[in-house]
């Protein structure tokens, strides 16, 4: 999937898109972000953004890689980078 997707950075996390018929969706916290507690937060940070906009995306596969310091945004940064992210990409509706 990595080779063939679409790829955008943003200041918390790599949003990786393939079309397909589908809507899947994957969050990746590596070790790099902290220890379990941090990497779990981040994760459900970046899974909460997502649910709010996933209405408004077209149908693919979504994998995010969060970035280290993710856990210092606040939410509204982190759902407005996702939504930058999205719009460049060209996969909002």
């Amino acid at each position: 999937m990595y080779d063939e997707a679409k790829k955008w950075h943003c200041e918390c996390a790599v949003v990786y898109f393939l079309a397909s018929e589908q809507k899947k969706f994957a969050v990746v916290a590596s070790k790099k972000i902290g220890k379990a507690v941090i990497r779990n937060r981040a994760k459900r940070l970046i899974k909460a953004a997502f649910l709010n906009i996933k209405n408004e995306l077209k149908s693919g596969s979504f994998v995010i890689i969060t970035k280290a310091g993710i856990n210092e945004m606040k939410f509204g940064a982190i759902e407005k980078n996702l939504r930058w992210s999205f719009r460049k990409m060209d996969i909002l509706k």
